[in-house]
């Protein structure tokens, strides 16, 4: 099935079945950003229509926040709309993804997903959370190692949600955050980068 068929962490688990929990895993840290970024993120704000695109959300504000916690991370490659196929029962193009970023000889471009972004179109945070489960444990069999702790974010671009797949323990993070505190939401990215990054120590 294609990632995007997956509408509920019910369908996902009937497939794969997993220990789902709701745990917080999450400091709470804030990083500020670049006065130039908040310039830009007040200006989509206060101009932004009553009704926009999925595409206006995707790369208005999902992407600049994934783009500026990517560049303090030179250990990883963010990825954008890029196939990341399993077999025939887990294949697509996730929104967004992060793997290993090797400075070397290599014998494939992605290494080692790390971390998968989904948009939650509509405010369908279940769904997102379905589409981006099914990444996570797509990209835990690409690992071929359950030990290596895969990230997950569904994000409608306004709000941000945060999980994690160890093993066969799904963990959500409880609490939700919004842009309104944009410090917040980028610390926390920051820091899931981080221990992504932490990861690929002697890989």
């Amino acid at each position: 099935m294609a990632y995007s068929d997956f509408k509920s962490i019910e369908q996902v688990i009937q497939m794969y079945p997993l220990q789902i929990r709701r745990k917080r895993f999450l400091p709470e840290v804030s990083l500020e950003l670049p006065g130039w970024f908040i310039e830009n993120l007040n200006f989509l704000l206060d101009r932004q229509a009553i009704q926009e695109s999925e595409t206006f959300f995707k790369e208005g504000f999902i992407f600049p926040f994934l783009q500026q916690a990517w560049k303090r991370h030179e250990k990883l490659k963010l990825w954008s709309h890029r196939a990341l196929n399993v077999d025939d029962e887990l294949y697509g193009e996730p929104d967004y993804f992060v793997s290993a970023w090797f400075d070397g000889v290599i014998n494939k471009l992605v290494n080692r997903p790390l971390l998968a972004v989904v948009e939650a179109k509509k405010q369908d945070f279940e769904g997102g959370w379905a589409q981006c489960l099914a990444e996570l444990i797509a990209c835990q069999k690409l690992n071929q190692d359950e030990k290596v702790v895969v990230y997950g974010v569904a994000s409608t671009g306004m709000v941000w949600e945060f999980g994690k797949l160890e093993m066969n323990v799904f963990t959500k993070h409880p609490l939700s955050y919004s842009i309104a505190d944009p410090a917040r939401v980028f610390g926390i990215l920051d820091f899931i980068f981080m221990e992504c990054e932490k990861q690929l120590n002697g890989a």
